[in-house]
């Protein structure tokens, strides 16, 4: 069994969902508890049962690797360790004023938990546009994500990585004394598989906050007195696959978003309590809304929504890109969605102006289905209808893109896009032609 194969098995949800009524004998040795029915508030339906394994496919890839490495009857059927890319994020991460590059990866060589790390990827002082090799940094098990941040005020990035299988976030501090190399990780829990993680100001006092999307939507504040440090983690009780930060209602407070469970969460600030929120607003979006980013999509000075669709389970090609609009004339509320066709199995999606025309594009990351490789969706902002797409121009991914960042990654003011796929790869846009792209370029190896 080949990995690229493994990977294609892990991207179909259908065959998750059958497999994992196939294995309960193995949920031993995997570390996965018998099911015991639905969480308190849901149902036994089939869209329920798939929730979780959508938020942890993770721990679907060492099903499939049990499978190939102890209960196939020969060689050709056994796969060697390999590491899988599941993130990547964008930030100059040694104050040089060059863009670099984060990612978060597993391991895979057996059951879980496997061991994750961070690749830290910098950009070269003398040749933009070019990378060094990776610096990984041991985080937890099973690493899903990585978000970037400064979270101890010294105007140095700061590293946030979410572990799935040791339910906790690896908090890595740049060493001042050596910009661009991180001190070892702490690690905080939280709740149970975190496949996600933003960072910014939950409660206005000026620090940085970080929210987990776990299986309850973990907030840690941070404890202004002592810069770097966070207080234990509060439950908003919302069962999610990603989250993301921004001010939604234009009340001057951060509002939260969650995707998962089928469904998108709004959790708009609480006016009368700094840090604490309402009950959530849900939305609707396509089939299983997995990933989400915040930006404005209409140049209204209102924040919206671009979520990336999984899809259904017997079809990946159900897969899509919902876009919707905040309400102008009540902001925090949305108008309803707007679904794009994308590639199979959305998975990732980024905001950014990939044509140079002044409006805000999509690419999302499309993680492919059995037999067909991944690929990347490039959106543009139709110009004379703001806040709506031109069809998806799909690019082939080299193996499962799982992950999408835009950002200018060779300082020549144009916007290029980065993909966690098979490690991290750079489309450069090319110059003196908008919004189209070289062939994806490896980095870090």
């Amino acid at each position: 069994m080949k990995r690229s194969y493994i990977l294609e098995l892990v991207a179909s949800s259908k065959f998750a969902t059958s497999l994992l009524f196939r294995v309960r004998s193995a949920r031993g040795l995997l570390g996965m508890g018998q099911y015991t029915g639905p969480e308190p508030g849901r149902t036994t339906s089939t869209k329920g049962r798939l929730a979780r394994p959508l938020s942890s496919a993770r721990l679907l890839i060492a099903i499939c690797v049990v499978l190939a490495l102890g209960a196939c009857g020969n060689n050709d059927d056994v796969i060697p360790p390999f590491t899988i890319t599941w993130s990547v994020a964008a930030g100059d991460l040694n104050g040089d004023g060059r863009t670099d590059l984060a990612s978060a990866n597993t391991f895979i060589a057996g059951p879980p938990p496997h061991p994750g790390h961070v690749s830290v990827i910098l950009q070269s002082q003398s040749s933009p546009g070019a990378f060094g090799g990776a610096m990984n940094l041991a985080v937890g098990s099973d690493t899903a994500m990585v978000s970037l941040g400064d979270l101890n005020g010294d105007n140095l990035m700061d590293l946030v990585a979410a572990n799935d299988t040791s339910a906790s976030i690896s908090i890595l501090f740049q060493n001042a004394s050596s910009p661009g190399t991180f001190l070892a990780a702490q690690n905080l829990g939280v709740g149970a598989h975190p496949g996600g993680v933003a960072i910014g100001d939950l409660n206005g006092d000026g620090h940085l906050d970080i929210a987990v999307a776990d299986s309850v939507l973990s907030v840690l504040f941070q404890n202004a007195g002592v810069p770097g440090t966070f207080f234990p983690p509060i439950s908003l009780g919302v069962h999610c696959s990603s989250v993301g930060i921004g001010d939604l209602n234009e009340d001057g407070r951060a509002d939260l978003v969650a995707t998962g469970g089928g469904n998108v969460s709004i959790l708009l600030q609480n006016p009368a309590g700094a840090g604490s929120f309402l009950p959530p607003q849900t939305v609707a979006a396509g089939f299983q809304p997995f990933n989400v980013a915040i930006a404005d999509l209409n140049a209204d000075g209102l924040l919206d929504l671009a979520i990336a669709n999984y899809g259904t389970p017997d079809n990946s090609a159900t897969a899509s890109l919902s876009v919707l609009l905040n309400n102008s004339v009540s902001p925090g509320g949305f108008l309803a969605a707007t679904n794009y066709a994308t590639g199979e199995r959305s998975w990732s999606v980024s905001v950014g102006d990939l044509n140079g025309d002044g409006k805000a594009d999509l690419a999302v990351a499309n993680a492919g289905g059995l037999g067909n490789t991944g690929s990347v969706s490039v959106l543009f902002q139709n110009p004379g209808a703001p806040g709506t797409f031109l069809p998806a121009v799909n690019r082939p991914g080299t193996s499962q893109p799982l992950g999408v960042i835009i950002a200018d990654l060779n300082g020549d003011s144009l916007l290029d896009i980065a993909l966690a796929d098979e490690g991290v790869r750079i489309l450069f846009q090319i110059p003196g032609q908008p919004g189209t792209f070289q062939s994806p370029i490896l980095v870090g190896s």
